[in-house]
């Protein structure tokens, strides 16, 4: 079997990866199987087996490629050093629950399946807790320049947000919710959190 130039194999992955994402987005993650990412890849079943396993393996891929554009649109955000805490709260909101990516119910699958596989449990957690510190980092950082109270724990409340975000998720991924109602919650509870006045009762 020839082998494939290593460049060449990470941009075959990526596009097999961006069209199984595509495909969830349109019709649900159920719809993503090897058989329906080929045909919108333009290839056989079988020419995925040289990147893929299984459909596992490439949710796998797929859930920890949504780790990483978390943590690039956390970066995104960091770099914009003018934006309110609101902006940035609003920007991390849309990226969970209403992107384009459907990441709350890709990341609960994960869940399932990282909980059998050691291995893919150390990526996704990993990549979470890259994720997490980022984050406390720009929340520290708030603090300091007194857009977030002094009394509140940084710490304590990154992991607050952590668990109500996987709460969320569930109920989102379970019970079928709005997924505009579920990015609404989730910027009301951080805000309480974080113990923030709300945007549009600040005075001017």
């Amino acid at each position: 079997m020839p082998r494939i130039n290593p460049e060449y194999r990470n941009v075959a992955k990526k596009k097999i990866i961006d069209a199984s994402l595509e495909i969830a987005h349109e019709a649900g993650w159920n719809t993503v199987t090897l058989e329906t990412v080929a045909r919108k890849v333009g290839v056989t079943k079988g020419a995925l087996y040289t990147y893929f396993e299984n459909s596992d393996a490439l949710m796998e891929e797929v859930a920890v490629e949504l780790v990483k554009h978390l943590s690039y649109s956390l970066n995104a955000v960091r770099a914009e050093k003018e934006t309110d805490i609101h902006e940035m709260l609003a920007h991390i909101a849309e990226t969970i629950f209403s992107g384009k990516e459907p990441a709350a119910t890709i990341f609960m699958q994960a869940l399932a399946r990282a909980a059998q596989d050691l291995q893919f449990r150390e990526r996704i957690c990993k990549g979470y807790d890259d994720t997490l510190i980022k984050l406390r980092d720009e929340f520290e950082k708030r603090q300091k320049a007194g857009q977030i109270p002094a009394e509140v724990d940084i710490r304590t409340a990154v992991r607050a947000i952590y668990g109500m975000t996987l709460g969320l998720a569930f109920i989102y991924h379970m019970l079928e919710k709005d997924r505009s109602e579920a990015q609404k919650d989730w910027l009301i509870s951080t805000e309480r959190i974080l113990m923030l006045v709300p945007k549009d009762k600040k005075t001017p």
